[in-house]
């Protein structure tokens, strides 16, 4: 079965790899476990807690960069296979990266070896943009494979929809947990009764955030919390039901300006919006993946290694 949607020549991707540190000490160690190996691993464990199922045409989920034959040093987990993830993966002495989330931040992220570049690359490709070329190139010298973790991960661990991917212990919800039927994420939490600005506060300090954003009356009394993932659509039941809602990674297009008419017509619902990045409100996974991981490969050292809150902003 192949572990990738790219073929690589004979020897070729090998060939890269060898150039790069970590690889070049087990050049000669075929008996060694190997990324697609420990990925075949994985995959073994979701067919079987999936009852079998797996998702059509599944392209988000593949490696992302280098010779899946690589020999493993050992294995990290992390939100988002960043820059500095990267150089921490190398400094932790473990080549094989394991991201939730896009290297090359576009859908299937799908960038060649530099082997596979050819000299007639147009003007503008993204193969070949700076920041993405030289992401490349310490991937290249260092031996290191990528591989995307995302859609399979929510298959073989559905406990991590229910309990807000890891979010409720950070935020230390646990008691308050209400499960909700028909939405995307099926939980609310029914917390003690608080103001709508000590809510934020709470959030901001339980998850380490430094740019949590607000919509509503500071003052407003909230007793229930939804939660809702990027879009709109996704938090419009929520938001009918609770006094606030919890989302990730809005856009302003469209979650902003509707909360704002909302409030402004004086509607009994919505009430309030709070806003979190992508990486605080599902780093969470990524955190837990590691204990998840060691039964299936005992013969390599695991690790979290956290991609980190983007922003920050100026304070008031």
């Amino acid at each position: 079965m192949s572990m990738s949607r790219r073929t690589f020549g004979q020897g070729a991707g090998a060939t890269m790899l060898l150039n790069g540190g970590l690889a070049r000490a087990f050049a000669t160690a075929s008996d060694r476990l190997t990324a697609e190996q420990v990925v075949q691993r994985i995959l073994n464990k979701v067919a079987s807690e999936g009852q079998g199922f797996k998702f059509p045409g599944l392209d988000t989920d593949t490696f992302k960069y280098g010779d899946p034959a690589t020999p493993v040093t050992g294995i990290v987990f992390t939100f988002q296979a960043t820059f500095e993830v990267l150089k921490k993966a190398v400094q932790a002495k473990k080549n094989f990266v394991i991201t939730t989330e896009r290297m090359f931040w576009q859908q299937l992220d799908d960038v060649r070896t530099l082997k596979h570049d050819t000299p007639f690359e147009p003007a503008g490709s993204p193969e070949t943009e700076p920041v993405i070329l030289a992401k490349r190139q310490y991937c290249e010298e260092n031996g290191l494979v990528v591989w995307r973790f995302h859609d399979h991960q929510l298959m073989v661990r559905p406990d991590l929809m229910k309990a807000g991917f890891g979010l409720t212990a950070k935020l230390g919800w646990q008691d308050y947990v209400v499960q909700v039927q028909g939405q995307m994420v099926g939980i609310a939490y029914s917390i003690p009764e608080t103001t709508l600005k000590d809510v934020a506060r709470h959030v901001a300090r339980s998850l380490d955030s430094r740019d949590v954003r607000v919509i509503g009356d500071p003052n407003l009394l909230v007793k229930r919390v939804g939660l809702g993932a990027h879009k709109l659509i996704e938090i419009l039941k929520p938001l009918q039901s609770c006094d606030v809602v919890l989302m990730s990674e809005p856009q302003d297009c469209d979650a902003f300006p509707y909360l704002r008419d909302g409030i402004s017509l004086g509607l009994p619902h919505p009430k309030g919006l709070i806003a979190i990045t992508h990486e605080r409100f599902e780093e969470w996974v990524a955190e837990s993946a590691p204990a998840w991981l060691k039964p299936l490969v005992p013969e390599v050292p695991i690790e979290f290694i956290p991609a980190g809150d983007p922003y920050w902003v100026l304070p008031s």
